[in-house]
């Protein structure tokens, strides 16, 4: 890894620069206190005080809806795939979304490679920001282990004060930074200022479970029973906004689009979410989970233990969406603490 500096005053150049080469998605204010990901033409500063967007930067590697192929009945069947990508930049990245990319990655390119993910994720450079102090009351980001990132990023900021630390991670996180950045060696004095800064750190940012996320896994399991999915039940409306919101939330549905001449259409596939009604409904019309507690009791299962199991981390990144969208103030902590405290004996 290699260590540089660019000052304050320097960054809007950057960021203007890398506009002629790819698009550019940065972080802009929306409404008052709610942010998004967009294309902008400028640099937004002070870029460490935004609260999470409203929706994750995924959506540019894995879009809310996109068409997967595009087919003609008549005169002969054809079938075209459409896999879409372009050079892309996803500038000012927390380190929970980062992590979330990271899982995206796992998935989209294990077992058998989405090819429209894998794609687009390999013409999109990550320059990310650090947090220095918790970003809202609903991040919970050390207490699922995403504070700190360690890959799945080109270019990572940290604000030092009149300039920002940069650690450059990968061969084009350096080029783009060689080509379009003015160069500042890194003093001994700012070496000492950002490492002083990430270890102060560590003590602003509370463990919010009353476990380790390590136990998880093993709580969950056996919690199919647990009173907290009733209290669910009687809560939940149903919406759906919790998987949306969600930096790792990956299931999709598929439909065909036909024309109007019924001869050609296109495939598409768009997000779909597990706490809808229809999710679990099968062709025959049985839905194996047909209560919102069962939804939810598969969705906190979906983060703290099938995939957690499987992959060995949190499928839960910390970045408090879910409970900033929810209409009824469910709290994915306030859910964890509560399976913890009713299983607490699977805990050693």
């Amino acid at each position: 890894m290699i260590e540089t500096i660019i000052n304050k005053s320097d960054v809007g150049s950057f960021y203007k620069c890398l506009k002629e080469e790819f698009t550019v998605y940065g972080v802009k204010e929306k409404e008052e206190g709610f942010y998004v990901f967009d294309e902008t033409d400028e640099f937004a500063d002070p870029l460490d005080d935004y609260k999470p967007t409203i929706l994750p930067p995924k959506k540019y590697l894995f879009p809310q809806q996109e068409t997967l192929l595009r087919f003609e009945t008549q005169p002969q069947p054809v079938i075209q795939p459409v896999i879409e990508s372009k050079k892309q930049i996803l500038f000012g990245v927390r380190p929970c979304d980062i992590h979330g990319i990271n899982l995206l990655d796992r998935i989209f390119s294990s077992d058998h490679e989405d090819l429209n993910y894998t794609r687009k994720r390999a013409e999109t450079v990550i320059i990310g920001m650090n947090c220095l102090r918790p970003c809202y009351e609903h991040a919970h980001c050390a207490s699922v282990g995403c504070l700190d990132v360690d890959d799945g990023y080109d270019i990572m900021m940290t604000d030092i004060g009149s300039s920002f630390h940069l650690s450059i991670k990968t061969p084009m996180g350096q080029e783009i930074f060689d080509r379009y950045a003015n160069l500042v060696e890194v003093s001994n004095e700012d070496r000492d200022k950002f490492r002083k800064l990430i270890k102060e750190r560590i003590d602003k940012f509370e463990m919010k479970f009353a476990t380790d996320v390590s136990n998880l896994p093993l709580l969950f399991k056996n919690a199919d029973n647990d009173p907290v999915w009733d209290e669910l039940n009687d809560r939940c409306l149903g919406c759906g906004r919790c998987n949306i919101v969600c930096p790792t939330c990956y299931c999709f549905d598929v439909f065909d689009c036909m024309e109007l001449n019924m001869t050609s259409g296109e495939r598409c596939r768009e997000w779909d979410a597990c706490t809808l009604k229809d999710f679990a409904v099968v062709a025959t019309g049985e839905n194996f989970r047909s209560t919102r507690g069962q939804r939810q009791r598969h969705r906190f299962n979906r983060k703290f233990n099938y995939l957690m199991t499987k992959y060995n981390t949190s499928f839960c990144v910390g970045c408090g969406r879910c409970v900033r969208s929810c209409p009824v103030n469910i709290d994915i902590v306030e859910t964890v603490n509560a399976v913890i405290k009713n299983n607490k004996a699977e805990v050693k």
